[in-house]
């Protein structure tokens, strides 16, 4: 996952890119969605993240931790338990995944990725094996992290055919949000939100941190 940090989270932004969206996989997230996400159409044609969202998740991600710490664990051990579960899906859609240590993105856009997966079932992922590893979820070639990426990369980035820029990745995790149980939303918003969303505010990679957002972002 390539995140574009120059991309704008204006109102009216919507999704810069779009491509053919892999059906087989939305098939999946229809499936297995807990509860309706917005319709594929809309999340591929609207701007969600104003910037007084992006804004407080960004002070929410940078700031001092806001959760009790044995709430935490407990959302990210349900996550960790349900990544495992979406990730032996996506290994029973025939997706074959290649993991690589290297300090580049595999992949030169979203384009790339998304064309793989959808036409041949199978994509590269630098491992988090690369970087620091997760304060909770470790730094395990193809363990909870990993599958994590690899979930929101095929159920959200390939399903629905989107790029990498702030409005996209947003509406993923709309779509992503879906898979998860209320108490794995929050480790999972941490995870695919607020670093995401991080990024592209302030134009710095943030460091990993385990913490679970207010109800008010998690809702938003």
């Amino acid at each position: 996952m390539l995140i574009d940090p120059s991309a704008p989270t204006q109102r009216a932004a919507s999704p810069r890119e779009v491509f053919p969206p892999w059906r087989r996989a939305q098939l999946e997230v229809d499936r297995l969605a807990r509860e309706a996400p917005p319709a594929p159409r809309v999340l591929r044609t609207t701007g969600f993240l104003e910037p007084e969202l992006a804004e407080r998740v960004t002070d929410w991600f940078t700031g001092r931790p806001t959760a009790p710490a044995d709430a935490v664990r407990r959302s990210y051990r349900a996550l960790e338990r349900e990544t495992a579960q979406l990730f032996d899906v996506v290994g029973r859609l025939g997706v074959r995944v290649r993991y690589v240590r290297s300090e580049s993105d595999p992949y030169g856009g979203a384009a790339e990725l998304c064309a793989e997966l959808r036409e041949r079932g199978s994509m590269t992922l630098r491992t988090i094996a690369s970087e620091n590893p997760h304060p909770l979820l470790g730094g395990e070639e193809g363990g909870v992290v990993d599958q994590l990426r690899v979930v929101h990369d095929v159920f959200g980035h390939a399903a629905l055919g989107v790029g990498f820029d702030v409005q996209s990745e947003f509406g993923t995790w709309l779509q992503c949000r879906t898979l998860f149980s209320d108490d794995a939303r929050g480790a999972a918003f941490c995870e695919l939100v607020g670093a995401v969303t991080t990024y592209v505010v302030t134009g710095e990679k943030p460091a990993l941190r385990a913490d679970l957002p207010p109800d008010e972002l998690l809702v938003a």
